[in-house]
């Protein structure tokens, strides 16, 4: 769900998209006028703490550029959204950019001409986001400088959301990131159609190696490396039908949203999958009603965990805690940090679950 602050001279700048219709799957709330945002977040937020993207049109804000940079790493400290902020003919080398990129802002839309606004614009409300600027990490746990041994084989983990635009590559590429960064070996393949590797490649830079790439560690494919390592992290992201995909896995982790229209297909996929060992992953969901989601989503086979904003796409950290807890059982005994008695999480066994 998006909310759109909108200055008057930018009102219709979304609605090439088709997302305000009612049966869209990702709809839009556009507020049009004249903002201060500091006000904003302290007095009108809490209204739309459950909304998943901000777009926010610098020409819609009374503030000072230092005021606005300022106001929007006070926000991502409050809520969780991901934000993009609509500046036309911002200069990559201006002051104003670099703050925007410091206070944890990817997604910025700097374009001249409207074709070239609105593919940026898709660009930034894509699963992925913006790629080709690279944010500062607002969070680094702790958690992160710790490593471990890792003794497994070739686990392969299944990632798969409950709708299209829910977050699964994301997911799939911080997991990777983050266990690379703690020690373990780790293939990505990209066993959907988002083309993201492409334009990681590009972006990011990334060695080729076999028919890949490589960064930080983490081999990036569309199939498993020749070598084993530790864990296959399989990026399936949304399928109408999930079962034969999944008969190989060692581990399910389900992305599903929590917005109220994202419930019903959220249930939709439980329920297929009612009888497999799966982690159900949410992102963008309010502390204040997370045990009520948990309650409606866990069950004897399904353990609910919650995903903290993310605000760039191999940032690992942010999650650090969940993807610990995910994989505790595979850290050898031994490895620092590690107690003498490791809590696993019920053995998969996905084959059984699906016949």
């Amino acid at each position: 769900m998006i909310l759109y602050l909108s200055s008057t001279q930018h009102t219709n700048l979304l609605d090439f998209t088709g997302w305000y219709d009612t049966d869209s799957t990702t709809p839009i709330k556009k507020m049009v006028g004249s903002f201060v945002l500091k006000q904003f977040i302290i007095y009108d937020m809490r209204n739309f703490s459950h909304f998943t993207e901000v777009v926010l049109d610098r020409m819609a804000f009374g503030d000072s550029d230092t005021e606005f940079a300022e106001a929007i790493e006070e926000f991502l400290t409050m809520y969780s959204p991901r934000i993009t902020v609509i500046y036309e003919e911002l200069a990559q080398d201006s002051p104003f950019f670099r703050a925007l990129l410091d206070s944890g802002v990817g997604n910025i839309v700097c374009g001249t001409e409207i074709e070239e606004i609105q593919r940026e614009i898709s660009e930034c409300l894509s699963e992925q986001g913006m790629i080709r600027y690279h944010p500062k990490k607002r969070t680094k746990k702790a958690e992160g400088s710790k490593r471990y041994r890792f003794d497994c084989k070739n686990i392969d983990i299944a990632i798969l959301s409950s709708q299209p635009r829910m977050g699964a590559t994301t997911t799939a590429i911080g997991f990777s990131s983050w266990l690379s960064a703690v020690g373990a070996s780790v293939c990505y393949v990209e066993e959907n159609q988002s083309g993201i590797l492409s334009m990681m490649a590009a972006d990011y830079e990334m060695e080729q190696e076999e028919d890949g790439w490589r960064l930080d560690g983490v081999y990036y494919g569309t199939a498993p490396l020749s070598q084993p390592v530790n864990f296959i992290i399989h990026d399936f992201g949304y399928m109408a039908d999930p079962k034969a995909a999944l008969e190989n896995s060692h581990m399910l982790l389900l992305v599903c949203g929590t917005k109220p229209y994202e419930i019903e297909h959220s249930m939709r996929l439980l329920k297929r999958l009612e009888n497999a060992d799966a982690y159900i992953l949410c992102p963008f969901t309010h502390e204040s009603v997370r045990n009520d989601y948990t309650d409606i989503f866990q069950s004897d086979f399904h353990t609910v965990l919650f995903l903290e904003y993310q605000p760039e796409l191999t940032d690992g950290m942010s999650n650090a805690k969940s993807y610990k807890a995910m994989v505790t059982k595979y850290i050898a005994r031994g490895s620092p940090g590690v107690r003498e008695r490791l809590t696993h999480f019920p053995q998969m066994q996905l084959c059984d679950a699906m016949k």
